[in-house]
């Protein structure tokens, strides 16, 4: 069985077209999984979104997806939705951003993200199952680094179920081991934050021995998403221009 998982598009075409394009080519899978955060801080939100729906492919949701939702439905979450999601706080600046993001999606986009669930699983005989979540299986907002305690990446492998776990939300990509279970961070399509433009995704492989985990990278044109980025009349645009130039966080 080969699963790809793909995550963090940010509002990037032009390297979520990539990707697509490679996994036609590598093809076929027997799954792919999004693994959230699909619209917002690039300039083409509402085609990321549109993507992914025409390819049927399952999705969770992120918490830049999330956020999106509240500031789209007034504030007022749906109930399915509250209970695993924290309430979100931004800077200004940050609001108008997410503002624009919202102005540019249809309604039934919106409704697209609200049906995103929490987590999906790849099931798999004697209990060997492939979780995909945005951050944690508990929310999509905690952040869990290469570096973690063993005991937090142990809870999040236990909550998931299973004997794998692939999440995205950090932007890096890393595996780890825990009591002979897998824990990978995919990266990110559209912003990756480890110094290297070109966009990332992972595929995991079951074998006899359990889950094995391959991290791809897939080269695009990142000038021309910069300038795409820069004539949106985005807020903020030089801001996340420089992001995506440096492929480092904020600060890095």
């Amino acid at each position: 069985m080969r699963v790809a998982v793909i995550s963090d598009m940010h509002g990037n075409l032009l390297a979520l077209d990539a990707v697509l394009a490679e996994l036609d080519a590598t093809g076929p899978y027997d799954a792919v999984v999004i693994g959230g955060d699909l619209a917002f801080g690039g300039p083409r939100p509402a085609e990321c979104i549109d993507r992914i729906r025409e390819r049927g492919f399952p999705a969770v949701r992120g918490n830049t997806d999330e956020f999106i939702v509240e500031l789209a439905t007034g504030g007022r979450i749906p109930a399915r939705v509250a209970h695993e999601s924290q309430r979100h706080t931004a800077s200004e600046p940050m609001l108008q951003r997410y503002r624009w993001t919202v102005e540019r999606l249809a309604a039934e986009q919106i409704e697209y993200l609200v049906s995103l669930p929490l987590a999906w699983v790849i099931p798999s005989p004697a209990g060997r199952a492939l979780t995909v979540a945005h951050a944690t299986p508990w929310n999509a907002h905690d952040t869990v680094r290469e570096g973690a305690p063993e005991e937090l990446a142990r809870r999040m492998l236990d909550q998931a179920g299973g004997q794998a776990l692939a999440y995205g939300h950090i932007h890096v990509q890393y595996q780890r081991r825990v009591d002979g279970r897998l824990l990978a961070a995919v990266g990110s399509v559209g912003l990756p934050f480890d110094g290297d433009r070109r966009a990332a995704y992972a595929v995991f492989t079951l074998g006899e021995d359990g889950w094995a985990v391959e991290f791809r990278r897939v080269a695009y044109d990142v000038e021309r998403a910069l300038e795409e980025t820069l004539a949106s009349g985005m807020p903020g645009a030089e801001f996340q221009a420089a992001i995506l130039r440096a492929a480092r966080p904020p600060g890095a």
